[in-house]
């Protein structure tokens, strides 16, 4: 886990940061026009872990040919109390998620990680654009929204699919208790993993019963078909044009 005093410094150094850099032209020119969520989420998440890694001491998972991976559970890992924690940087708009619920990371992964005692915690960096415009659509005020949290303490704000295998965060809730300024009770390694077996068993069940149900539906399509008499191709469904 990220030590208290580390979690501080990383918070400051982030949220000093921003309230500076989103008065910049360049930034102002990324925050105008459409679809601004995608190109803010880009552009805040490769600079935030471009400025960490200048700041702490950070790594990356490396593939055989010891080059960076791609698809890493971390943007980027920090060192802190004698080993590397993986932070996965989100950013976008603040206030645009309508009950929303994005990627965070493969339950399986995290599992496996901390039943081999590879790691103890999964860090969420949060930094969300909150942008005022005035009538004419000009933006008045950019203003930052910056948290730090072990997300294996917020397990309640998650949900859990075993189609793709994805934890995926109940965004709206969770932004809403992250507004409150609430303090969770910090949970052992024991219960963070109790709580994610959970949350696989219960995917694991809806998942069956979700394929059941698409295959009953399915053999009932089946034998309407073979029950008819003739068939003739109609493609006008397809609108092809």
């Amino acid at each position: 886990m990220i030590k208290n005093s580390d979690l501080e410094n990383i918070l400051r150094v982030t949220k000093d940061f921003w309230k500076v850099h989103v008065n910049d032209k360049a930034f102002r020119e990324i925050a105008s026009g459409k679809e601004i969520g995608h190109r803010i989420a880009d552009y805040v998440d490769e600079t935030t872990s471009k400025l960490l890694a200048g700041k702490f001491r950070t790594g990356h998972q490396k593939d055989k040919a010891g080059r960076n991976r791609t698809r890493s559970m971390g943007d980027i890992w920090i060192f802190s109390n004698n080993m590397f924690n993986p932070v996965n940087v989100k950013a976008g708009l603040w206030g645009d998620s309508t009950g929303g619920q994005p990627n965070l990371v493969s339950l399986n992964r995290v599992l496996t990680l901390m039943l081999s005692d590879t790691i103890d915690s999964y860090y969420l960096l949060i930094v969300k654009m909150k942008i005022s415009n005035d009538e004419s659509g000009k933006i008045t005020k950019i203003e930052p929204r910056v948290y730090l949290v072990d997300m294996l303490d917020h397990l309640e704000y998650v949900t859990f699919n075993s189609g793709p295998g994805q934890l995926m965060l109940k965004e709206r809730q969770f932004n809403e208790f992250m507004e409150s300024g609430e303090s969770p009770d910090a949970r052992s390694i024991r219960e963070k993993i109790s709580i994610m077996i959970d949350l696989r068993e219960e995917g694991d069940k809806k998942l069956f019963q979700d394929r059941k149900k698409n295959i009953d539906k399915m053999r009932k399509a089946a034998e309407k078909y073979m029950k008819s008499g003739s068939h003739k191709i109609d493609q006008r469904e397809l609108n092809i044009g």
